[in-house]
């Protein structure tokens, strides 16, 4: 393998990690946005869960338009979750299209990590944003959402969250 390969093996894995980490800020917003609903609208915490088992398989943009109805964003974190969903659209649909043909390119090729990279960087900045918000808001409510329910322990409330996409596609 030459050093070209390599290049391109590396930038597979960091355009897998761009895509990893969008999902991942997918999922902080959807618990930001069920946490807030829980602490506005007086959720049960089995209604909070449900919203966490996303059963209408919510997108980045339908997330960020549920957040942005509920008005307690600043306009910075809109405009940045805005871009997130550019961005994450383009990576899932026109990424390859538009930038296979750059891969015989070593100049290319750094060009695109770098881009790649900025992608990454934007998701994680984001998802540390989002973990503080969604911390603030414990914090200041004093939720023990997990107490109540009995889910401590992080793999009981996966299996739990689980039960209820089980639960989600019986129903359907």
């Amino acid at each position: 393998m030459n050093n070209l390969d390599e290049v391109i093996k590396e930038f597979y894995a960091q355009y897998g990690l761009a895509m990893h980490n969008v999902q991942i800020l997918e999922t902080g917003l959807l618990e930001l946005y069920a946490i807030k609903r829980y602490v506005d609208d007086k959720l049960t915490e089995l209604e909070y869960y449900q919203i966490l088992s996303n059963p209408d398989k919510l997108t980045l943009g339908q997330l960020n338009n549920r957040l942005f109805s509920l008005n307690f964003l600043k306009t910075e974190i809109k405009h940045n979750l805005i871009k997130a969903n550019k961005y994450r659209i383009f990576l899932a649909h026109r990424f390859w299209w538009e930038r296979d043909i750059e891969f015989n390119n070593h100049t290319c090729l750094v060009n695109l990590h770098k881009e790649i990279f900025s992608y990454i960087n934007h998701f994680s900045n984001l998802m540390t944003f989002i973990d503080k918000i969604i911390n603030k808001i414990r914090t200041e409510n004093s939720l023990k959402i997990e107490e109540k329910m009995g889910l401590i322990d992080f793999h009981e409330r996966e299996k739990f969250i689980r039960s209820l996409l089980l639960t989600n596609k019986k129903n359907k």
